[in-house]
């Protein structure tokens, strides 16, 4: 199990690190968002509100004005339960976006499927198991999102996974070619 997730690993961060190679080429965003009733909190079953809930920090490379790779990272702990860190590479395809009017509206669905790393937050007892280490459980389903602004943003989306039901928060989009922009001023 743990050299399956030391390639898993490795080969994300292939993926990462060709997807900054390619953010030369194109845009990118960086999106901080915050959730509620994660698939954790669902398996753990009620009370729900020992939960702190997602903060998310998510990558994401316009392939094209359709497409986005990205990378997703969350943090939820549950006191009665456990602490989770999510990995999860996904993928967003756009299927509206109001580019030409005054006030740019985007609707979205994404995917993405990676692991969590769970700490046990209890000892174990007799008879219980530390469930602790890295889980391929990591997932995110989200049908429909919303973006609202254009460089920057406010976003909604109502999905199932590690992000939770209910997500939303606040999104940059770095403009094409930001970094060239940066080695020329050096230059100068």
């Amino acid at each position: 199990m743990q050299r399956k997730m030391y390639i898993f690993c490795l080969a994300l961060a292939m993926i990462a690190s060709a997807t900054q190679a390619m953010a030369q080429k194109g845009k990118s965003e960086l999106a901080l968002g915050y959730g509620r009733f994660s698939i954790y909190q669902f398996a753990n079953r009620p009370p729900y509100n020992t939960s702190s809930g997602t903060f998310s920090l998510t990558y994401r490379y316009y392939l094209s004005p359709t497409v986005t790779l990205g990378l997703g990272f969350g943090q939820e702990r549950i006191s009665n339960w456990a602490s989770f860190a999510s990995f999860i590479p996904e993928v967003t395809f756009k299927y509206l976006d109001t580019k030409d009017s005054h006030v740019r509206v985007r609707l979205y669905g994404s995917v993405g499927y990676g692991f969590s790393v769970l700490t046990d937050l209890h000892p174990t007892g007799p008879g219980q198991v530390d469930e602790s280490g890295a889980k391929p459980w990591g997932f995110q389903a989200t049908p429909i999102g919303i973006r609202i602004g254009r460089q920057f943003a406010g976003f909604a989306e109502l999905g199932l996974g590690y992000k939770g039901l209910l997500h939303g928060g606040i999104a940059w989009r770095f403009p094409k070619h930001w970094r060239n922009k940066e080695v020329e001023t050096d230059q100068k």
